[in-house]
Formats: structure tokens, C-alpha cells, sequence
């Protein structure tokens, strides 16, 4: 998908490699609603699974359940899979959400697609964005970035009917790589249910026809 986005966005290898003239320079709120975490109180937090997984910066990568919390918070929001999740310090990184839900902690955000089928071309759009702020700050400890960094991304907005034909490429093929993390998911889950058992010797497979 991110080489279709750079021939189509970078190259314009559909447009005689030529930006179209009708695309217009626009800020990121035209295209996502950011969404950020809330202040979860870290000393509700726990390792036995008592209330829902609560998703940190360091959970981002590996999209692991490791933390979860009993508190309702009133500002909370439940990430869903297929958002656009982002760590707003240390590495900006996108990463598409291939697990169930999960409450979205503070420093962690959410860029929410305005248009329906459009999680790839935002996707991909602030990657580079993204990047490009991670590789400019230079701080002693640990790198932040916030809303006025997003404040001050730019790009060039396609018109309408090129998204429409963008979009209707790639959301099947975000669509396939959620269900396909999901259903790891859920076959890993099944697998570490059964192992015991397996070990133990308390379920019998010897007959299985495999």
C-alpha cells in the first residue's frame, strides 16, 4: 500500500507525473479528528487481567494486552481495531491497531479517517510527517510531540474523486491485515487455553486424524 501511495501521491505516476493543479495544500484536520488518551491513574493499574487492557506507548509495537485498569475515566476512549494509533513521545510511529478494544492512555492518540474508507491515505500521509518532527527535535532525554506539531502538518489534499478511487483499493486491504492480526489473535489464545491441557495429558489427541 505505501508504494501505491508514493506512485500515487509522491510520483503521480497516474497524473503524466505531474501534481494535479486542482490539489490543494491543506492541514491534517481535513482529513482526521485526533483523539488523545487520557490521564488513567497508573496506580489503578494491574497485571491480572481485572477490568479492560489499557494501551501505553510501550504496548504500541507488539499490540500486547500487559496492563489493565478498573477505572472508568470519565475523558476515556476505547481504541478500536483498525484505528490509527500513534505514541506521542520517544518514536512517532503509526501503527494500524490489530487487536480487540483497549482504553487509550495519555500520550497515546488516535487519528481518526473523516472519510469512511480513507485509514490508508491518512495512514500514510502522517507517516512521513510524523518522521520528519522525530528526526528535527533534539532533546537531551526523551523527544515529545503534540498538538502543536500537528497543528503545523501540510500536505497536498487530492481531490475527491482521486480519494474515492484510492480509497476503494486500499481499505479491503487494511480490512484483510486487521482480520488477519484478530484471527492470530484468537488462534493464539486458543493455543495457550489447550497447551495445559495437552501437557498434562488430560486431553487426548492420539486418535486425531491429521
Amino acid at each position: 500500500m505505501e508504494s501505491l501511495y508514493k506512485a500515487w501521491f509522491k510520483d503521480y505516476v497516474p497524473f503524466g507525473g505531474q501534481c494535479p493543479p486542482e490539489w490543494k495544500v491543506s492541514d491534517i484536520y481535513s482529513i482526521a479528528e485526533i483523539i488523545y488518551g487520557a490521564p488513567f491513574a497508573s496506580k489503578l493499574f494491574n497485571t491480572d487481567g481485572d477490568g479492560l487492557p489499557i494501551i501505553r506507548i510501550r504496548d504500541l509495537k507488539e499490540q500486547a494486552f500487559v496492563t489493565y485498569t478498573t477505572e472508568q475515566h470519565p475523558k476515556g476512549h476505547l481504541i478500536q481495531p483498525g484505528d490509527i494509533v500513534v505514541g506521542m513521545d520517544g518514536e512517532f510511529r503509526p501503527y494500524i491497531w490489530g487487536n480487540t478494544e483497549a482504553w487509550l492512555n495519555q500520550r497515546v492518540c488516535i487519528f481518526d479517517n473523516k472519510r469512511p474508507k480513507g485509514k490508508a491515505f491518512v495512514l500514510f500521509t502522517i507517516k512521513p510527517l510524523l518522521y520528519k518532527i522525530e528526526q528535527t527535535q533534539v532533546a537531551t532525554t526523551v523527544i515529545h510531540i503534540g498538538k502543536k506539531d500537528y497543528d503545523a502538518f501540510e500536505f497536498l489534499l487530492p481531490d475527491n474523486d482521486t480519494l474515492d478511487q484510492f480509497d476503494s483499493i486500499t481499505a479491503p486491504m487494511i480490512d484483510q491485515i486487521v482480520n488477519n492480526r484478530l484471527e492470530n489473535k484468537r488462534l493464539a489464545e486458543m493455543r495457550d487455553a489447550l497447551l495445559p491441557w495437552l501437557m498434562s495429558g488430560e486431553l487426548d489427541v492420539s486418535e486425531l486424524d491429521l
